[in-house]
């Protein structure tokens, strides 16, 4: 063997038997980063922190389903409870709807006033479009849970057809998607097939661009729309990759710019209509392990208020709150 060559073997098993020897040598300086250490990628975003605005609950759970009804009420899910909660602007909170066979992770208001809510069921079974009235009543199925999807996200678009994301699924399953229900309800049409575990889901203001999360795959896709149901030639494109799991719902508000959840991480990261970054919201508490489960968020339409719902582990149990911040742009309707 060179004698190069040899040195450099040398040198290579002494610095091997050294950490063997010496175990912390080397590992000091990774013990000092955090677990909730934000990606390097992101850590130099613009950044700004929600304030807490209303504690739901104290129990381990997920909050999901943001949206406003048209009396500016905040709407939004308690998924273990199966429960949509009504939260007013004094901060009172009430159970609109309840059903504890189900797990309730989207809402969507109409122009109608109609609440349309993607829903889960307990027993494994799928899952299930309904809506009920604004008093929480009059629940009629719109899609059942015997078709075999398992709707997590959702959007009324301008003419009331119905886009929802398919959450079946997962990296070696691409069995998830996008589907539209016609507005009359009579034709169920696929747009996006083939995912792993469709989750948010959101319209440009133009309606003309569908975005679409992929929750085990950590993408979003852009999908330029030909019609409703159609993607224009070349219109489909992966628009972003996520560092680090895991994208859950998303809105738009009227600049286009788009608003993901990070769930497992409390924070919302805030993309312009190119899907370039632009900033990222952080979850106070999250540092220490708390509301780490930012699911959902919601822009208050005209304005710029936005309203995040993040939870907290059984491990770090803070319960699950609704936390505030302002968005680039003004909310549009659900």
């Amino acid at each position: 063997m060179p004698k190069s060559k040899s040195m450099k073997l040398k040198a290579c098993l002494l610095i091997s038997a050294f950490l063997m020897i010496n175990p912390t040598a080397w590992s000091d300086p990774l013990q000092a980063i955090s677990q909730w250490q934000i990606p390097e990628a992101d850590r130099h975003l613009p950044t700004a922190e929600a304030e807490k605005w209303l504690q739901i609950t104290n129990d381990a759970t997920v909050l999901e389903g943001a949206s406003f009804d048209h009396a500016g009420n905040m709407l939004l899910t308690n998924v273990f409870r199966g429960q949509i909660l009504k939260v007013g602007p004094q901060r009172r909170h009430a159970i609109l709807f309840e059903d504890s066979q189900l797990e309730p992770s989207a809402t969507s208001v109409a122009d109608n006033g109609f609440i349309y809510v993607a829903a889960g069921h307990k027993d494994g079974s799928g899952g299930e479009i309904f809506r009920i009235d604004s008093d929480g009543h009059d629940r009629q199925i719109i899609l059942s849970a015997d078709k075999g999807y398992l709707p997590n996200d959702m959007i009324v678009d301008k003419q009331q057809g119905i886009y929802f994301t398919d959450a079946r699924g997962n990296s070696g399953d691409l069995s998830g998607g996008v589907y539209y229900i016609s507005p009359d309800r009579k034709t169920l049409s696929p747009v996006l097939t083939h995912l792993s575990g469709g989750n948010g889901i959101a319209l440009s203001p133009d309606g003309h661009t569908l975005w679409v999360v992929e929750f085990s795959a950590g993408v979003l896709h852009r999908l330029v729309m030909k019609n409703a149901t159609k993607i224009a030639p070349f219109g489909e494109t992966v628009a972003y990759r996520f560092n680090s799991p895991a994208p859950d719902s998303m809105k738009a508000d009227d600049e286009g710019n788009l608003y993901i959840a990070l769930h497992g991480q409390g924070r919302i990261i805030v993309l312009n209509r190119n899907a370039t970054p632009a900033g990222q919201i952080t979850i106070p508490g999250r540092m220490k392990g708390e509301y780490l489960r930012t699911a959902n968020l919601a822009i208050k339409p005209g304005s710029h208020e936005m309203y995040i719902l993040s939870s907290s582990d059984a491990e770090h149990n803070a319960g699950a709150a609704i936390f505030k911040s302002m968005a680039i742009g003004n909310g549009i309707k659900n």
